[in-house]
Parts: C-alpha cells; sequence; structure tokens
C-alpha cells in the first residue's frame, strides 16, 4: 500500500482504498498521510506536482491532469529581495498562466480529483463549500475530467468572485446560500451526509494539504536544504499545516536538515480570529468571531477568502499545533497594507496578485521591521494567486442549479412516453445523419433493446461491434444466434490473431487489430506485478481492447454519430451525461435510452420477446445474478440493492466505473 491515513489523536489507520477525511471516532483531530516512501523521490519525467507523486495520496495520474494540469512556479527572487533586504527569498509563485485559473486551489482541485478516482468511491458526487477561489479551481477540473461537483456558495460569492471559463458547467451544481461563507459550509455538511454523495473535506482532506505541501518540497530542492520560514495567508489554515507536514517528511529523510521551519500566518484585519488567539497564547477561538455578528467584521476585509468562522486552529494536528511546534508567528494586515503590497509585487515581480496574496506580503515586510527574520535566513514565501489581470479569456457567472418541475423533467415519463421519446431521438439522428450514424452494440440487455428500437425505424440501420479477447464463449454463441436469427450484417472489430472459430464457421467476418501492443503490456504488466492486466491495470486493458478500437472503427467507418445504450440509472460514472454529447466537431453520441430505468428494459424485452444473454439467467445460491455484461474475468454476480454496473472489475479501483469508451480524454476525441 502506498500509503494510510493516521488519525493524530487516537492512532486508527485507514486504507488508501476509500475517500475518508476525518477519524470514525469522531475525534476533534485531522488525518495525516503516513506513506511507504521515506525518501524524497523527484520524477524527472513529470512537471510541476506531479514530480512528487511519491508523495501525493494518489495511484496514478489520469493524463487529463498532465495534459490541462497547473503547477507554481519556485524561483529565487532579485528585485523583492534587493528591495526588502533579503539575500534568500524565494517565490512559490501561483499565477497564470501556470495555474490555469491563477490560484494555488488549481493544485487541491487537481490532487483531490485524482485521489478519489483512485478509490472505490470512484464517481460519487462531491459536495464541498466555497467562497471563491477554490470554486473555481473545482469547477474548471470538474470539466476538464468530466466529475461531478455539487457546489454551494455565498450568492455574494456566486456574483462577484465565483466564474468559469465555460458558458455551460454540465458536472457542476451550484447552490447560493443567502447568508456567509459559514453558513455555506453547514449546509453543505448536511448535504454530504446523504448516500451516494462525499464530503469534500476541506481542510480535512489530505489531498490539498499534500498537493499545497509541494511547494516547500520544491523550495528544499532548489536551496538544498529545508528553508528556514514558510510565509502564507491563512483562511481555515490547510496551507500552513501542509507546509508543516512536508517538513516533517523531508526531517525523516535526513538530508535537508534538522530543522523545521517556522511557521509564519496572517489574516486580514479586522477578522483576525486566529491571529487574535495565537497573541493572548490562546488554543480557542474568540466567540465573537463565530458569532453571526462577525458577518459586520468579514464584510470590512479586502481578502474575503480568509474569512472562515470556524478554521483548522483548535484541533489536533491543526494551525495552534504547527505555530507552537516551529514558535510560528501571526500577523494582523490592513486593507492599505494589502493594496500596497500588491503594488509593490507587481511593479517589482511583474505580475498582479490576489488580495490574498498582498496579506502574505504585507507580513513579510512586518516580520522584517519586528526582526523575526533576519537578512540571511531562507525564506519561502507562497503566493496564493496572481496573473488574473493578465487572463485575456472571457469569464463567465455560473448559474444557479435550478430543480426542473415535474413535466419538464424527462424522467417523469411514463414508459410508453420514454419508448416514443427514444424514438423520436434515433429517427433525428438517422434524418440529421443517414448512413453516417450506426448503432453501438455491446450485445447486452440495453443493446438488444436499442437495437430493436433503430430497426423498428429503420431494418438496415448500420451496426458495429467491439469485441475483445475475454469475452465469454456465452457471448460469441449469443452474437452468431441474433445475428441469424435478425439477418443482421454488423461490422466487427477485435485486437487479435485469428477470428472466433464459431464466427468463422458462420462466414461472419470480423476485422482484426494488431495484437502486439496489448501483448508487450500485458507482459509487461505480468512481469512487474504477477498479475494479469485486466487485474492489476485494468484501465490500460480497457483502453488497448476496447477504447483504441472503437476509435478505429468510427473512423474507419466513417462515420459522424453512434447511438448508445448507456443509460443514467447504471451507475455512479453515468448520472450526469447527456443525451446527446457534443463529443466533437466530427462526433455526437445519442444516448436514446438515457432515462430508462433496469426495470423497463426487462419490461420490453419481455414485451417483444427480445433474445437476451445467457449469463442474464443464471441463478446462483445467494440470490446475486449478473446485471452488467463485460469480459469474462471482469464480470461477477451482484445484489439487487447494488448498482448494476457493480460486478464490474469487483476487485479492483475500477469497480463499478468505465472501460474508457464513454469517459475519453480530449487527447483521445480528436
Amino acid at each position: 500500500m502506498k500509503y494510510t491515513l493516521k488519525c493524530l489523536k487516537c492512532g486508527k489507520s485507514y486504507s488508501a482504498d476509500h475517500f475518508i477525511c476525518s477519524c470514525e471516532n469522531k475525534c476533534d483531530a485531522l488525518l495525516k498521510t503516513v506513506y511507504e516512501e521515506k525518501s524524497l523521490i523527484i520524477d524527472e519525467s513529470y512537471q510541476g506536482i506531479w514530480q512528487y507523486h511519491q508523495w501525493l495520496p494518489i495511484q496514478r495520474i489520469d493524463q487529463r491532469l498532465i495534459d490541462q494540469g497547473s503547477y507554481f512556479h519556485t524561483y529565487k527572487s532579485t528585485k523583492l529581495a534587493a528591495h526588502l533586504g533579503l539575500q534568500n527569498l524565494i517565490i512559490c509563485l501561483n499565477a497564470y498562466p501556470h495555474c490555469q485559473t491563477g490560484s494555488f486551489k488549481d493544485l487541491e482541485a487537481q490532487v483531490t480529483f485524482q485521489r478519489i478516482m483512485s478509490t472505490f468511491d470512484s464517481g460519487k458526487p462531491l459536495v464541498m463549500s466555497s467562497d471563491g477561489n477554490n470554486a473555481i479551481s473545482f469547477v474548471y477540473y470538474s470539466n476538464v475530467i468530466r466529475y461531478p461537483i455539487f457546489l454551494f456558495a455565498t450568492e455574494d460569492a456566486r456574483v462577484r468572485r465565483i466564474w468559469s471559463f465555460s458558458k455551460s458547467n454540465p458536472y457542476t451544481r451550484l447552490f447560493p446560500i443567502y447568508g456567509d461563507y459559514y453558513d455555506a459550509i453547514s449546509l453543505a455538511n448536511q448535504f454530504s451526509r446523504v448516500e451516494g454523495y462525499l464530503s469534500e473535506g476541506g481542510y480535512r482532506n489530505v489531498a490539498r494539504r499534500d498537493s499545497v505541501g509541494t511547494m516547500i518540497l520544491d523550495a528544499t530542492r532548489l536551496l538544498g536544504q529545508i528553508p528556514d520560514h514558510y510565509f502564507q495567508a491563512l483562511g481555515s489554515g490547510p496551507g500552513a499545516i501542509a507546509a508543516y507536514e512536508a517538513a516533517e517528511r523531508l526531517l525523516i529523510d535526513g538530508r535537508f536538515g534538522k530543522k523545521l521551519p517556522k511557521i509564519h500566518g496572517s489574516q486580514n484585519d479586522p477578522y483576525t480570529p486566529m491571529y487574535d488567539a495565537w497573541i493572548t497564547h490562546s488554543r480557542t477561538i474568540d466567540e465573537r468571531f463565530q458569532k453571526e455578528s462577525a458577518k459586520h467584521m468579514i464584510d470590512q476585509t479586502v481578502a474575503h477568502v480568509l474569512t472562515n468562522r470556524f478554521p483548522a486552529y483548535s484541533l489536533i494536528g491543526g494551525v495552534y499545533d504547527v505555530l507552537h511546534e516551529t514558535n510560528g508567528e501571526m500577523y494582523s494586515i490592513t486593507n492599505e497594507e494589502i493594496e500596497k503590497a500588491q503594488t509593490l509585487f507587481e511593479r517589482l515581480e511583474g505580475i498582479s496578485v490576489v488580495p490574498e496574496a498582498g496579506v502574505t506580503i504585507a507580513s513579510l515586510q512586518q516580520a522584517i521591521h519586528k526582526e523575526t527574520i533576519h537578512p540571511q535566513d531562507t525564506i519561502v514565501v507562497n503566493i496564493t494567486g496572481g496573473g488574473r489581470k493578465e487572463i485575456r479569456r472571457e469569464r463567465m457567472h455560473i448559474e444557479p442549479y435550478r430543480f426542473l418541475p415535474k413535466r419538464l423533467q424527462i424522467n417523469q415519463k411514463t414508459f410508453e412516453e420514454k419508448k416514443q421519446h427514444s424514438l423520436e431521438l434515433i429517427q433525428d439522428a438517422l434524418r440529421t445523419y443517414g448512413d453516417k450514424v450506426a448503432v453501438a452494440c455491446s450485445w447486452g440487455k440495453d443493446s438488444m433493446v436499442l437495437l430493436h428500437l433503430a430497426r423498428s425505424i429503420n431494418p438496415d440501420v448500420p451496426i458495429f461491434s467491439v469485441l475483445t479477447i475475454h469475452k465469454p464463449t456465452e457471448t460469441f454463441n449469443f452474437i452468431e444466434q441474433v445475428v441469424e436469427q435478425y439477418h443482421l450484417k454488423p461490422k466487427f472489430f477485435m485486437v487479435g490473431d485469428t477470428t472466433p472459430e464459431m464466427f468463422l464457421k458462420k462466414n461472419i467476418e470480423v476485422t482484426l487489430l494488431s495484437p502486439t501492443e496489448y501483448q508487450r503490456q500485458a507482459e509487461k504488466t505480468k512481469k512487474e506485478t504477477g498479475h494479469e492486466i485486466y487485474s492489476a491495470d485494468p484501465d490500460l486493458c480497457c483502453k488497448l481492447l476496447k477504447v483504441v478500437p472503437v476509435r478505429y472503427a468510427y473512423t474507419t467507418l466513417g462515420l459522424q454519430a453512434w447511438l448508445s445504450g448507456l443509460r443514467s440509472s447504471e451507475g455512479y460514472t453515468r448520472k450526469y451525461v447527456a443525451e446527446i454529447e457534443k463529443i466533437s466537431d466530427h462526433e455526437t453520441k445519442i444516448n436514446p435510452l438515457l432515462t430508462w430505468t433496469e426495470e423497463e428494459i426487462w419490461k420490453y424485452i419481455k414485451n417483444n420477446k427480445l433474445p437476451v444473454h445467457p449469463w442474464y439467467k443464471k441463478k446462483y445460491i445467494d440470490g446475486r445474478k449478473i446485471r452488467s455484461l463485460g469480459c469474462e474475468p471482469c464480470t461477477v454476480p451482484i445484489f439487487d440493492h447494488e448498482s448494476e454496473r457493480d460486478g464490474r472489475w469487483r476487485k479492483t479501483l475500477k469497480k463499478g466505473g468505465e472501460c474508457g469508451i464513454h469517459t475519453r480524454s480530449a487527447s483521445e476525441r480528436s
């Protein structure tokens, strides 16, 4: 196991298999990532934070996050350093164009999405709250990787601070709250307890903290030693905690020094709950910062995103402990000081910065005046956001999610209405694309319904099917039966050396694709892991045997669109799919059965006496049954209370997920 999570109070450990953010014993303490690897490893085959993936709570890196990722720029300052009289000022600049949205929250969003996609909870909607930067970053990356989020934010933040580069954000449900940021947090926490949803976790989410911790790793790499000081403005506080936790790992490594960096936090006056608590040596936040009346102070701040009424201060492993362990400092910064610091940084370093970064720079100036740092010290400053003036792309408001009345919700239609609607979708597709649209057939229950509906409109509708060498014999026999019974002429594609024997006997043609790459990867995986590729790396197996052939088939057949039997109730990965997906300028996918239920599929099959795959008829002593048809080693029977696709890739992190045909990255859609 690459890492485990450990409660800093009771010591209970948790595996990386699930997206856990809090101790089950309800301890008022953080969970900390404990990595198996104790030495800092830098993988230069990647860039940015992914170079430090050995100390990130992830199992793999999605190509989409590599292609469209964000990263900070670490460099030794000359102009600002000279102005301040500092010899070793290291700036970690989280700014556009390195960060897509101009904020270090991009780092947190990327690693959070990658973390959840590496667990058994992958696909469950992520519930979160934000007052600005978090929302912008998570919305951006939810669009990149097509992952659903439920976002709670104040209406003020929605109007003034939250934006997107996209006119539509199909994977975001934004719920505006008419209160302050704490009200948004409270409602998000309540909503996340609903079964089937996940709390993003905020500062309790190790993905957030460890992603920010890579700044300390990168600065240490540049300096050759752990820095003496770390500066950052604090809202809820995970940045300070992240720097401390990363430095602790470097101490264990032993090559970079034996001293933790002094943590310097700062807040925007007059809303300074952590500053006031720290200077009075208190572990407890003063209640006046947590009552409703605190909203008056919050409204007076420029760095509004730093105003969290319940930050990660008092709990075990929180900001108080970090400041205590590093003999740290806190600073109170006025609005005037923020604006001056922003102007100074832009003039000397050549890039605009957000107000909270102005808080950080002003705190550095205060530290010099108070002599809590010295000119020769090594100092790391986290510039948490910048370059937004330089962003030329149009930024748009995100509209609140609106619940449609029943009369407008297609899933409220009767079974007969759904059938008619599906037929209309198919008819429109055939009328629009003619012979440039085809039915993609997997020969499962949904494909049989889709095929029957399409052929009721055009008996000669083109059909294509991708098979794999791991399909059970029953599948090939069933295909032979259906092809013969209905006089079909599907186009078959398959990675392999030979056509299945039963197909040869019936003169069913199959286009064979070279198996060389698959065989090479399968042998490599078996040698490295001792396991077959479909269990050790099912994503790669599916890509080579399914996704690539589908791309080949689509191109070879000269299609412009295709019909899929995908349904939104099959599993969590399909909840938010659209009926008509515009994948590219040259490809449209239509999902005519999207709103059908499993029961309605079987009802249609029974009413129309359609043939069904024999696996669906298998009876198991404990009541389980096959409910979603896949390859033989990756399909098991499941109970009725489970989601249909829970029997797919059951014993892998891919459980209940997708082969990749319906979730291809942008690079695979060209």
